[in-house]
């Protein structure tokens, strides 16, 4: 245990608990190959305190609580001493930048991180075992978290829409937008700018009223993009839970759509309509249906979304996937994504996409392979095949370089070999002979 925060990279684990004894030279012995490292929460985000973890050598990192969660302290397990309390239980946010990662993690409660810190603190050591049980079914359920207003989401959808289409029925897709609840600004002609129906419904807020959007359009042209997204689901995905148009109308409005110029054309947005196979007859019927976006009345679609943001809690990093109510942490690729959702099926459920592209060297390629019967077969290449083919080329580098450093060397030996012998004697005694 650290009495520290983990913000900085220089960080001396000489002064961890339980103390080293001193070794033969008065130095404190070396920690275990693999010691997991507990260390205090605040000041920074969590992915620098597991990086700094990370480069210490901790095979794992248990970030301590600061704060007393208030059903904790009901039940007089943990002591505020004046502070506020946790009404929910917090959770490690994803700021993005942790694909360079790759040791465990996890957030404890006050009280249980209290209890562990005193026996360290006093010089016994703990064995601790951090276990995520998968609880593979036969159909996993995930759901993508996203917002018009953000195009950092568009990379993921443009390559997962293939993999969302193969997964066909053994996987159950819902798709979600965050916005925001409310208008949080002073000017009421912003308001009507940035939010509809009277200020009800923005563009994704932060906390201090700013609004989250990457191209300079007001907050309303976004809220309606999200409502036009979810009648499209309404009618053709909900009932089968992977909504193909809904993916060729989100693809196909990235690519023709996604722009200052075009976000709100009704014309590109009718192309994109006939491209994709929806109705827009049906769509507008569900926009007016639903309660329109003029007016301060509440639209039924848009009230569904901020209930839904309540019920799953505050996303950091949007976009966001969660595959059996789990967030999918790390670098949010296509790769990964999938490979969540096939770890989570039973052996007997796993489809086929899973078993034939889950170790692709490409995976987006090889499910997109998938043609007139074709099975995948022609781009299944494996990871592991794939470590072998390079483990054969820097062989085969090797023994180049050595048979160049052979030829080079026989080359200049016979050169030397073949030079006229010195005449090792000076001029003044050569003319004395």
């Amino acid at each position: 245990y650290l009495e520290s925060e983990l913000c900085y990279p220089n960080i001396d684990l000489g002064s961890s608990y339980p103390a080293r004894v001193p070794g033969d030279n008065n130095e404190k012995r070396p920690l275990p190959s693999s010691f997991i490292l507990m260390a205090n929460r605040g000041s920074c985000t969590f992915q620098t305190k597991v990086r700094n973890a990370q480069r210490v050598g901790a095979a794992a990192l248990i970030v301590a609580d600061n704060a007393c969660r208030c059903s904790d302290e009901v039940a007089g397990l943990c002591n505020s001493r004046g502070a506020t309390c946790e009404k929910e239980s917090p959770f490690m946010g994803d700021d993005g930048s942790g694909h360079d990662i790759h040791i465990p993690s996890m957030l404890m409660s006050k009280h249980d991180a209290e209890s562990i810190k005193m026996k360290l603190v006093s010089g016994h050591s703990v064995r601790l075992e951090i276990a995520w049980v998968v609880v593979p079914t036969k159909t996993v359920q995930y759901n993508l978290w996203t917002t018009p207003a953000r195009p950092a989401g568009n990379q993921f959808l443009l390559e997962f829409k293939n993999i969302a289409l193969a997964l066909k029925d053994s996987a159950n897709f819902k798709p979600y937008s965050y916005i925001g609840s409310g208008c949080q600004l002073e000017s009421m002609d912003d308001c009507q700018e940035e939010c509809t129906n009277g200020g009800r419904y923005c563009a994704s807020t932060a906390s201090d009223g700013s609004f989250l959007d990457d191209l300079d359009l007001t907050g309303n042209v976004f809220v309606k993009e999200t409502l036009r997204r979810h009648c499209i689901w309404k009618e053709y995905g909900e009932d089968d839970g992977v909504g193909e148009e809904w993916w060729n109308y989100v693809v196909t409005f990235i690519d023709k759509c996604y722009s200052e110029a075009l976000f709100d054309d009704e014309d590109c947005i009718v192309d994109v309509y006939k491209h994709s196979g929806v109705d827009k007859s049906k769509i507008d019927t569900c926009l007016n249906e639903s309660g329109g976006l003029d007016g301060d009345i509440k639209n039924t679609l848009l009230e569904e979304v901020i209930m839904a943001e309540k019920s799953f809690g505050e996303f950091v990093v949007i976009p966001s996937v969660n595959v059996n109510t789990f967030e999918v942490e790390g670098e949010l690729s296509a790769e990964n994504v999938f490979a969540a959702i096939c770890s989570n099926f039973l052996s007997d459920a796993k489809p086929e996409v899973c078993s034939l592209c889950l170790d692709a060297m490409n995976v987006t390629e090889c499910v997109s392979s998938q043609e007139n019967g074709s099975r995948f077969e022609k781009h299944k290449t494996t990871k592991s095949e794939r470590f072998l083919l390079l483990n054969i080329l820097q062989l085969l580098l090797l023994v180049a370089i050595i048979l160049v450093a052979v030829a080079l060397g026989t080359y200049m030996y016979r050169g030397y070999s073949h030079l006229d012998p010195v005449d090792e004697t000076s001029p003044q005694e050569s003319e004395l002979v």
